[in-house]
Parts: C-alpha cells; structure tokens; sequence
C-alpha cells in the first residue's frame, strides 16, 4: 500500500513543482485522522514505528518528489509524533508487474539520500533510521545494486522480503516441509554475501516476512500449523545473524497475528513466548536430520542469568525421544505447544502445556511453564516446544 497513498492532511499539495502521479501513487488517501489514529495507537502500545514513504511521486526528470512526504513530516512534527525510521517504496524491484513501471538501483538510491536531506529539515525526526532497499527479493541487480549505487551510505539497514510461496499455490504439507524451511537458509546467505562484499558490517534485515505471500493461505496461515514455518525462520535468522525480523502482518489478511474479532491466533502466541524467552547469543545445535533445534541464551528478564533456551520443532506425524548430552542431568523448564484442539493443523487455537490458550477478560492468561526432570526428552507429533535450563551457567550468556 505504500506506493499506492497520497497524505491528505490538510492544504495544498505540492505546490511549486509539476508531479507526476503513477497509477499506484494515486491510488489510496490518507487522512489526517487516520494518520492520528495510527500514531495514538503506536504510543499507547509503546511500539516503535517505522513508515513506508511512497517512492512513486516522482518529478518529471525521473526522481523523487518530497512535498508530500514534507507536508505530512511538518504535520507530524507539529504534533510531536514519534518515528523511529523510514522506508522508501515497497519492493521496487516488481513495479513494472505490480504498476507497469520501473525504477533503477541507481535512482532509488539517490532517492533515498534525498529522504535522508529531507529528515535533516526537522530537528524532530533528524535522527530516524532509513532502511531499504525493500526488494521482494535478493536478485544482486536491485538489492546488492542499489547498496552498491550508494544507498549502504545511508541506510541503517540492508531490508528485503521473504515468503516461501503464494497463498493460492501452497499445501498444508508445505507448512511443516523441512526442504521449505531449508530455502530460507539459502536465501539469508545470498543476502548477507551481498551485502558483506560491500560493507561488512551493515546490519541486515527480514523487513516484510511471513509464511505465503499474498496474504497468506486462507485456513493455514492463521492456523496451529503455521507456527512451523514461522518459528523455524525465528531461529534460522537468529542463527545467521539478522539484526531485525518484521512479520507480516499484525493484523488483516490470513496471516494476522490477530483475527478480524481481535483474538489472538497461534503465530501471536508463539512471537509473545519467543521474545520472552530468547534473547542474546546463539548458539550452533546439531541432531537428528527430521526434526529442527535452535539454541540461544534465555531472557535474563525472565530467567536466571547464564540460562540456555533450546527451541524444537517436530514436524513430523510421529513422537520423537532424544537426549540433550549437554544438560542430560539438568532440569528444566519445559514450554510443549500442541494444537488447541480436535482439528489438529489447522486448529485455530494452540495448547501451552496441554492448556488451551485463550486471553482471560482481553488480558494475556499466565503463560508458565511445567517443572521437568532430568533424562530424555519426548516430542509429541506436531509439536514445538522451549526448554529452558536455569542452571546451564553458560559464560557467554552470563555476560549478557
């Protein structure tokens, strides 16, 4: 939608020069209330925006027409509203599909200095973050092409998309497939390789992510299922060393982390115990070749210091036994998500410890934990589960 709106807040727009408005520039309207609304929302939560200018309000030599981005700027700083960052177009590299236009790496990226001059202009928002390029992808003649035209100067953050397929081509198989989980790998190396033959140390970000495209598969991207896809992407991105993942979506299409009634679908549950959980240093775990393990330090906010997380996934329809050499003799706090109900996969609801998961007067219910003894571990069919060691004492997360 980012190419697609015109912010109408009030008076006239761009006055002074001539602009040429794409057919997705002209698209959507933004109101001043809807544009308050949305801050007032992201104060009230304590969330950190980012906003996605349009990059299709071009002049007529080809680049980029600031006024209206400027209008809504002078607008929000008059407010005082808080904007984290800022991003320029939205997968520029599909235009000419998406729009029946194209827009080069070259461009783009002195489009982006030129937002970068234009945050200077308010001392409210001189110091917010530019991430792109956006792509829908890493194919090097638009993602490592507009680094390399100049946009690593400026931006935070190298950013581009992921999705393993279309929502109207996937199967509730490719949700639990390990050959789908292993694309992303792939893909994260392509990344970072390009970005690293340019600038190694520019952080790298999943800016726009989730299981299908599209908005998502409808009766699988909401569903106990998709967690599968979706944990498995959390820890494959902490292993490779992505700064930031960003899902797609809170809300709205058929991978919202909330449904239209504002109830929390199982993705929402499992994203709530993953920050709370991990955080800090990853580890490399190594096992059985058909189930997943990740392995990081736990949350000191919610855990003793030095406490290790290992995170699993079995998706397969059979009960997996193994052992944990490392904590063999530990105990250990055990998180085992199942399905919430009969309808297995594509149960709308996910089961903590064999609890259903339901909020309790719109408040999240306590989410504990079991006490579990040392020795082996046993996987239910379908499940993921967390298990945390209080008593790991791992140097590395000791100093965190």
């Amino acid at each position: 939608m980012a190419d697609n709106t015109t912010y109408d807040i009030g008076g006239r727009h761009h006055q002074g020069r001539h602009v040429i408005t794409t057919r997705a520039a002209s698209g959507l309207t933004m109101t001043a209330d809807n544009w308050r609304v949305l801050n007032e929302f992201n104060q009230k939560v304590g969330w950190d925006f980012i906003f996605d200018l349009n990059a299709l309000k071009r002049n007529a030599d080809g680049s980029w027409n600031p006024d209206n981005a400027r209008q809504l700027l002078q607008f929000s700083a008059d407010r005082n509203y808080t904007i984290a960052g800022f991003e320029l177009g939205n997968e520029y590299d599909i235009y000419r599909g998406q729009y029946g236009t194209t827009l080069s790496p070259d461009q783009l990226a002195r489009d982006v200095a030129a937002l970068q001059k234009l945050l200077a202009e308010f001392p409210k928002y001189r110091d917010s973050f530019i991430v792109g390029p956006e792509t829908a992808g890493v194919n090097p003649k638009n993602f490592r092409g507009f680094l390399a035209a100049g946009g690593a100067k400026v931006v935070r953050a190298a950013s581009f998309h992921q999705y393993y397929f279309e929502g109207s081509d996937g199967h509730v198989s490719d949700f639990t497939s390990i050959h789908r989980m292993d694309s992303l790998a792939s893909r994260l190396d392509d990344a970072f390789s390009q970005v690293r033959s340019l600038d190694p140390l520019l952080p790298v970000w999943l800016s726009e992510t989730s299981s299908a495209s599209s908005g998502g598969m409808r009766g699988v991207s909401d569903r106990f299922v998709a967690g599968f896809l979706w944990l498995d992407k959390l820890g494959m991105c902490a292993l490779k060393g992505v700064e930031t993942v960003l899902r797609q979506a809170f809300y709205a299409g058929h991978y919202g982390l909330i449904n239209q009634q504002l109830n929390p679908n199982p993705d929402f549950w499992l994203t709530v115990l993953y920050k709370r959980i991990v955080s800090g240093a990853v580890f490399n775990a190594t096992g059985r070749h058909d189930i997943r393990v990740y392995a990081a330090c736990a949350n000191p906010d919610s855990f003793k210091p030095g406490s290790v997380v290992v995170c699993m996934l079995n998706p397969n329809n059979y009960t997996v036994t193994f052992d944990l050499h490392q904590f063999h003799s530990q105990h250990r706090l055990r998180y085992s998500l199942t399905a919430g109900d009969h309808n297995g996969l594509v149960s709308l609801y996910m089961s903590l410890n064999g609890v259903k998961l339901q909020l309790v007067h719109d408040a999240l219910p306590p989410l504990t934990p079991e006490s579990a003894p040392p020795g082996l571990e046993k996987m239910a069919a379908h499940s993921y589960t967390f298990l945390v060691f209080p008593e790991a004492q791992s140097s590395i997360c000791l100093m965190q």
